[in-house]
């Protein structure tokens, strides 16, 4: 008689609720706080650029703290760390949507590249082009979950 063994399997990739759930739990955790601080400092004045400031350092700073363990992340925590000004943000935003595959190596080769400017430290990721798309699929889930956590905050106040 054989005795059998049952073989566990992993899956590939961690479940996206306990991502997302881990996540919102350590964001909430950073930027609640922060943001209670800042609300203390500044109470008696209006809403101005320097608060304004505070408050989107405290939010980028969040994100970059709250999914370690990418290379983005450490990027977007060094940049903060030393101090950056909004003229240093990654990103323009005023992308043109790309539909078409590209035709030759070089267009390719300039899609990266772009992509490499989207992401914190992405310039850094010349080598390893898969490794580039898997941190920007993380950089874009982190900010989606970002805009859905702050959305809630500002409904439920």
């Amino acid at each position: 008689m054989k005795s059998y063994e049952r073989k566990r399997t992993y899956p590939m990739k961690s479940s996206n609720v306990l991502h997302s759930t881990t996540f919102t739990t350590k964001y909430a955790s950073y930027l609640v706080p922060a943001l209670t601080n800042i609300g203390r400092l500044r109470a008696s004045c209006d809403v101005d650029e320097e608060t304004k400031k505070m408050v989107r350092y405290e939010v980028d700073m969040a994100l970059a703290l709250s999914a370690k363990g990418f290379a983005w992340s450490r990027a977007l925590k060094h940049k903060l760390r030393l101090n950056y000004n909004d003229d240093d943000r990654v990103g323009d935003g005023h992308g043109e949507p790309v539909t078409e595959k590209p035709k030759t190596e070089h267009e390719e080769e300039e899609r990266m590249m772009c992509l490499r400017k989207l992401i914190p430290g992405g310039k850094d990721m010349m080598a390893d082009d898969e490794m580039l798309l898997s941190e920007l699929g993380s950089y874009v889930s982190c900010l989606e979950l970002q805009v859905n956590i702050l959305r809630s905050m500002l409904q439920n106040n």
